[in-house]
């Protein structure tokens, strides 16, 4: 979150000093109502992301889960349920593994996967108006 939240803050703060908030942008006044909560909506689902649990699991070492089709897992010498993953970088088991993200610095898996989904939509849209508010600017020579 040290590289991705500075990413999110200056790059879109930028576009709101020189595009959004600029009188001779010639964008409408009420587009900021859409363009800064779209920023904030970013950085929460960053955060809700970065600061959720990822679906950790306890170490089970009974026999038992063995015999009702839990997995015998050496790294963290666990049985683990099916669908659960080691993940080396957090060297933890995470239920619904997914991958490790290096933008949010943690696993992705059953607890933060929506927020994950979120987080990635709303970046790319705040990418994509980016982009084109900066185009848009370009283009009319201001």
């Amino acid at each position: 979150t040290f590289i991705t939240v500075p990413l999110i803050v200056v790059l879109s703060g930028l576009v709101c000093y020189f595009v959004v908030f600029n009188r001779d942008s010639g964008l409408p006044w009420w587009f900021a109502f859409i363009y800064v909560p779209m920023m904030a909506i970013t950085l929460c689902a960053l955060f809700c992301v970065s600061c959720r649990d990822p679906g950790l699991l306890e170490r089970v070492a009974d026999e038992e889960a063995g015999q009702n089709g839990w997995f015998w897992n050496e790294q963290v010498r666990s049985f683990r349920p099916p669908g659960a993953m080691y993940c080396r970088e957090c060297k933890a088991l995470i239920q619904d593994y997914d991958h490790l993200c290096p933008w949010t610095g943690t696993g992705i898996g059953k607890g933060n996967m929506l927020a994950f989904k979120v987080f990635v939509v709303m970046v790319n849209l705040l990418c994509y108006t980016s982009i084109a508010l900066v185009a848009y600017m370009l283009l009319r020579g201001i």
